[in-house]
């Protein structure tokens, strides 16, 4: 059997695709495919080649698609989805799941609960919603990852200052309602029909965000039923076989706030001591003996 990993160029993967790569080629002929790399080819008939190989050849693909690849990730899923090759979600993902507020959107469709969100291009429309909300408020950038692009602004100054920035900057504002809790959000990994992983990401000291990137720390936890609930039907709203879904619990319950397609392995891995991308090649054996 033989499956591919698309991803960044050999000298910049991360630990996540690394341990993919190193699990996969303990169960199949693995490989990891630079996106940038890829050639689309129309014409006389379509196909998708990468060092005058075909990926039709492949029993499965394995995407590792960030928001920094989303542009180049979308066109290639999207040929995949047309050839009929076999991956863990369809080019509409890549669209959704990059995008905060459409990722939003189908969680609500789905009846999976959210922070109250808004999204506009004006700052003459966000002041009056900012106006109307009680400090602290989040702002987003639509393709905020890692905790980045993200702000948690406490003062109306600071608002108004943020939002004149993203409007210069030419940035649709997502303003989302800041749910008070210790500083903890919950993450389940789900391949399939098996939430692989789970864990807490507790904020540090004076610090509001709990994203491992702003120097929060993992620890051991253990999904409720309502939680894995939730987590399998926020992989299925966005199409996803393999993802992470970020959840916080505020005082009138769970909230969803992200559903990832690209999780990093690092942080869990280390705080549950399981072998997940050992769980999620696992998923992908199964899925090809299907």
């Amino acid at each position: 059997m033989k499956i591919a990993i698309l991803g960044p160029t050999m000298n910049m993967l991360s630990y996540t695709t690394s341990r993919l790569l190193e699990e996969a080629k303990k169960e199949f002929e693995a490989e990891l495919i630079p996106l940038i790399d890829i050639k689309l080819k129309v014409g006389n008939g379509m196909d998708i080649v990468h060092d005058k190989k075909s990926l039709k050849q492949f029993d499965y693909i394995l995407p590792r698609i960030d928001s920094k690849r989303a542009a180049i990730g979308y066109p290639v899923i999207r040929f995949l989805d047309d050839l009929g090759v076999r991956k863990p979600y369809p080019a509409e993902t890549v669209l959704i799941a990059h995008n905060k507020f459409l990722t939003l959107e189908e969680l609500v469709k789905n009846g999976i609960p959210v922070p109250e969100t808004y999204l506009t291009g004006s700052k003459t429309a966000a002041k009056d919603i900012l106006g109307r909300q009680r400090l602290p408020v989040i702002l987003k950038l639509l393709s905020s990852f890692g905790g980045q692009g993200v702000m948690i602004l406490e003062s109306k100054d600071a608002v108004h200052t943020a939002i004149d920035t993203m409007t210069t900057l030419k940035q649709e504002i997502l303003i989302e309602e800041y749910i008070p809790n210790p500083g903890e959000d919950i993450r389940g990994i789900v391949a399939g029909e098996e939430i692989v992983a789970s864990y807490k990401r507790i904020a540090s000291p004076g610090e509001k965000k709990a994203n491992l990137y702003s120097g929060g720390r993992p620890s051991v936890f253990k999904l409720t039923s309502e939680m894995e609930e939730i987590v399998f039907r926020a992989a299925e709203a966005v199409k996803s076989k393999i993802c992470a879904v970020d959840m916080v619990q505020g005082k009138d319950g769970i909230r969803v706030i992200e559903v990832n397609i690209n999780p990093g392995l690092k942080g869990i891995e280390k705080a549950t001591d399981i072998n997940v991308a050992q769980r999620i090649i696992s998923f992908v054996k199964n899925e090809i003996k299907r």
